[in-house]
């Protein structure tokens, strides 16, 4: 099959999540960090994990997981002092302006789609978080460090 990432794109859909697009878009809302895990040979569950900044100061997380169903999804408060270092570096490895990690593949282990927005802007960027290459492996690192509970992986059963 000839790899488009198209099926990490439907992923959040798929999870009955409103799009990005909506979600940096409603009332109160800064920015949205939103994190989509896909693993191609399927030992894992995909996932879709969104930040998302509020006007009045909150930080939360949503995680939602192919296959389970929490009915809404319950949210993490995040510390802004965490969010405040991984934007940090985020900007520091010029996130805005990459575009997709080169030579991605089916093939890989997992693959993850790093979207950031606000208000109409959207930025995407694929990696392969375990492919070594600056400055995605940045990016992964500082996700890993500062975000652990957006990537958490859980096994199919």
């Amino acid at each position: 099959m000839r790899f488009d990432g198209s099926d990490i794109y439907q992923l959040p859909s798929r999870l009955g999540l409103p799009s990005l697009a909506q979600a940096a878009r409603a009332v109160g809302v800064m920015s949205v960090l939103e994190i989509s895990a896909y693993y191609p040979q399927r030992r894992v569950r995909h996932s879709v994990a969104r930040a998302i900044e509020y006007q009045l100061g909150e930080i939360a997380l949503q995680v939602a997981y192919e296959g389970v169903r929490l009915g809404a999804l319950p949210r993490i408060a995040l510390d802004e002092t965490r969010m405040d270092s991984l934007n940090a570096v985020l900007l520091a490895s010029k996130f805005r302006s990459l575009s997709d990690q080169p030579g991605l593949s089916y093939d890989e282990r997992c693959l993850w789609l790093i979207q950031g927005a606000a208000g109409a802007h959207i930025h995407a960027v694929m990696v392969a978080p375990d492919r070594p290459e600056p400055p995605y492996s940045t990016i992964v690192n500082a996700i890993d460090g500062y975000l652990p509970e957006a990537i958490r992986e859980i096994p199919l059963r």
